[in-house]
Protein backbone atom coordinates (compact mmCIF):
# COMPACT_ATOMS: atom_id res chain seq x y z
CA UNK A 1 0.00 0.00 0.00
CA UNK A 2 2.65 2.32 0.60
CA UNK A 3 4.05 2.04 -2.80
CA UNK A 4 0.67 3.05 -4.25
CA UNK A 5 1.03 6.40 -3.43
CA UNK A 6 4.31 6.90 -4.38
CA UNK A 7 4.83 10.42 -5.95
CA UNK A 8 1.28 11.19 -5.28
CA UNK A 9 -0.69 14.44 -3.40
CA UNK A 10 -3.38 12.11 -1.18
CA UNK A 11 -6.51 14.16 0.28
CA UNK A 12 -9.57 12.22 1.30
CA UNK A 13 -11.53 11.99 -2.14
CA UNK A 14 -8.20 9.85 -3.12
CA UNK A 15 -8.64 7.93 -0.52
CA UNK A 16 -12.53 7.80 -0.32
CA UNK A 17 -12.28 6.63 -4.23
CA UNK A 18 -9.34 4.15 -3.29
CA UNK A 19 -11.46 2.81 -0.37
CA UNK A 20 -14.94 2.23 -2.58
CA UNK A 21 -12.91 0.57 -5.33
CA UNK A 22 -11.91 -2.02 -3.13
CA UNK A 23 -15.05 -2.60 -0.78
CA UNK A 24 -16.67 -3.01 -4.09
CA UNK A 25 -14.21 -5.67 -5.18
CA UNK A 26 -14.77 -7.12 -1.77
CA UNK A 27 -11.47 -6.73 -0.51
CA UNK A 28 -12.82 -5.16 3.26
CA UNK A 29 -8.77 -5.81 4.83
CA UNK A 30 -7.33 -3.71 2.15
CA UNK A 31 -9.98 -1.05 2.62
CA UNK A 32 -9.31 -0.66 6.35
CA UNK A 33 -6.02 -0.82 5.56
CA UNK A 34 -6.07 2.71 3.68
CA UNK A 35 -8.89 3.86 6.26
CA UNK A 36 -6.35 3.68 9.00
CA UNK A 37 -3.75 4.72 6.95
CA UNK A 38 -6.02 8.09 6.26
CA UNK A 39 -6.70 8.53 9.84
CA UNK A 40 -2.72 8.61 10.48
CA UNK A 41 -1.83 11.13 7.93
CA UNK A 42 -4.34 13.41 9.66
CA UNK A 43 -6.71 13.26 6.83
CA UNK A 44 -10.56 13.15 8.43
CA UNK A 45 -13.31 11.59 6.62
CA UNK A 46 -15.77 13.93 5.68
CA UNK A 47 -19.61 13.23 5.02
CA UNK A 48 -18.90 12.23 1.74
CA UNK A 49 -16.19 9.69 2.76
CA UNK A 50 -18.72 8.24 5.23
CA UNK A 51 -22.08 8.22 2.63
CA UNK A 52 -19.80 6.69 0.08
CA UNK A 53 -19.01 3.78 3.09
CA UNK A 54 -22.92 3.84 3.97
CA UNK A 55 -23.98 2.99 0.17
CA UNK A 56 -21.56 0.42 0.18
CA UNK A 57 -22.64 -1.40 2.87
CA UNK A 58 -26.69 -0.89 2.34
CA UNK A 59 -26.29 -2.48 -1.24
CA UNK A 60 -24.19 -4.88 0.03
CA UNK A 61 -26.89 -5.98 2.59
CA UNK A 62 -25.10 -4.86 5.44
CA UNK A 63 -27.34 -2.21 6.96
CA UNK A 64 -26.16 -2.43 10.76
CA UNK A 65 -22.90 -1.64 9.38
CA UNK A 66 -24.04 0.63 7.92
CA UNK A 67 -26.05 2.59 10.75
CA UNK A 68 -22.83 1.54 12.79
CA UNK A 69 -20.98 4.30 9.84
CA UNK A 70 -23.75 6.66 10.14
CA UNK A 71 -23.19 6.58 13.90
CA UNK A 72 -20.00 7.34 13.63
CA UNK A 73 -20.47 10.07 11.30
CA UNK A 74 -22.38 12.19 14.07
CA UNK A 75 -20.04 10.86 16.93
CA UNK A 76 -17.53 12.79 14.58
CA UNK A 77 -19.38 16.14 14.64
CA UNK A 78 -20.45 15.61 10.95
CA UNK A 79 -23.91 16.42 10.49
CA UNK A 80 -25.61 13.89 7.88
CA UNK A 81 -27.37 15.59 4.86
CA UNK A 82 -30.20 14.46 2.59
CA UNK A 83 -27.58 12.59 1.08
CA UNK A 84 -26.03 10.58 4.17
CA UNK A 85 -29.79 9.81 4.63
CA UNK A 86 -30.86 8.72 1.54
CA UNK A 87 -28.21 6.29 1.25
CA UNK A 88 -29.97 4.65 4.70
CA UNK A 89 -33.51 5.03 3.71
CA UNK A 90 -33.07 3.64 0.17
CA UNK A 91 -31.47 0.38 1.54
CA UNK A 92 -33.84 -0.09 4.41
CA UNK A 93 -36.53 -0.21 2.46
CA UNK A 94 -34.94 -2.31 -0.37
CA UNK A 95 -34.60 -4.58 2.72
CA UNK A 96 -38.25 -4.28 3.35
CA UNK A 97 -37.49 -2.69 6.70
CA UNK A 98 -39.71 0.48 5.88
CA UNK A 99 -40.68 0.92 9.62
CA UNK A 100 -36.92 1.80 10.53
CA UNK A 101 -37.00 3.76 7.28
CA UNK A 102 -40.01 6.03 8.46
CA UNK A 103 -38.16 6.48 11.84
CA UNK A 104 -35.12 7.72 9.85
CA UNK A 105 -36.97 9.79 7.95
CA UNK A 106 -38.67 11.60 10.89
CA UNK A 107 -35.60 12.14 12.75
CA UNK A 108 -33.94 13.60 9.54
CA UNK A 109 -36.53 16.25 9.75
CA UNK A 110 -36.78 16.32 12.90
CA UNK A 111 -32.53 17.45 13.05
CA UNK A 112 -33.48 20.34 10.33
CA UNK A 113 -32.62 18.19 7.62
CA UNK A 114 -35.25 18.68 4.31
CA UNK A 115 -35.72 15.57 2.46
CA UNK A 116 -35.14 15.98 -1.01
CA UNK A 117 -37.40 14.21 -3.75
CA UNK A 118 -35.02 10.78 -3.88
CA UNK A 119 -36.31 10.47 -0.35
CA UNK A 120 -40.13 10.88 -0.45
CA UNK A 121 -39.32 8.24 -3.83
CA UNK A 122 -37.51 5.46 -1.58
CA UNK A 123 -40.51 6.26 1.35
CA UNK A 124 -43.13 6.08 -0.92
CA UNK A 125 -41.84 3.32 -3.03
CA UNK A 126 -40.99 1.18 0.06
CA UNK A 127 -44.32 1.54 1.97
CA UNK A 128 -46.00 0.58 -1.59
CA UNK A 129 -44.00 -2.55 -1.59
CA UNK A 130 -45.54 -3.46 1.86
CA UNK A 131 -49.08 -2.47 0.84
CA UNK A 132 -48.98 0.25 3.22
CA UNK A 133 -51.11 2.54 0.72
CA UNK A 134 -52.96 5.02 3.34
CA UNK A 135 -49.29 6.00 4.76
CA UNK A 136 -47.83 6.34 1.29
CA UNK A 137 -50.64 8.87 0.66
CA UNK A 138 -49.93 10.74 3.55
CA UNK A 139 -46.12 11.02 2.64
CA UNK A 140 -47.37 11.85 -1.18
CA UNK A 141 -49.15 14.62 0.48
CA UNK A 142 -46.13 16.03 2.85
CA UNK A 143 -44.08 16.06 -0.51
CA UNK A 144 -46.62 18.08 -2.46
CA UNK A 145 -46.76 20.29 0.27
CA UNK A 146 -43.20 20.77 -0.07
CA UNK A 147 -43.98 21.53 -3.99
CA UNK A 148 -42.11 18.05 -4.86
CA UNK A 149 -44.17 16.14 -7.46
CA UNK A 150 -43.53 12.43 -7.84
CA UNK A 151 -42.29 10.33 -10.93
CA UNK A 152 -44.41 9.04 -13.34
CA UNK A 153 -43.04 5.24 -12.74
CA UNK A 154 -44.06 5.63 -8.86
CA UNK A 155 -47.58 7.62 -9.15
CA UNK A 156 -48.18 5.22 -11.19
CA UNK A 157 -47.33 2.00 -9.09
CA UNK A 158 -48.91 3.85 -6.44
CA UNK A 159 -52.70 4.24 -8.60
CA UNK A 160 -52.39 0.51 -9.61
CA UNK A 161 -52.10 -0.48 -6.20
CA UNK A 162 -55.09 1.64 -4.76
CA UNK A 163 -56.99 -0.18 -7.86
CA UNK A 164 -55.49 -3.33 -6.84
CA UNK A 165 -56.74 -3.13 -3.43
CA UNK A 166 -60.07 -1.74 -4.38
CA UNK A 167 -60.83 -4.61 -6.76
CA UNK A 168 -60.11 -7.13 -3.89
CA UNK A 169 -62.37 -4.86 -1.56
Amino acid sequence: LSRLFLGMVTNVVTYTSLIKAFLREGNSVVAKKLLDQMTELGLSPDSIFYTTIMDHLCKSGNLDKAYGVFNDMVEHGITPDAISYNALISGLCRSCRVTEAMKLFKDMQSNECCPDELTFKFIIGGLIRENRLSAAYKVWDQMMDKGFTLDRDVSDTLIKASCSLSADA
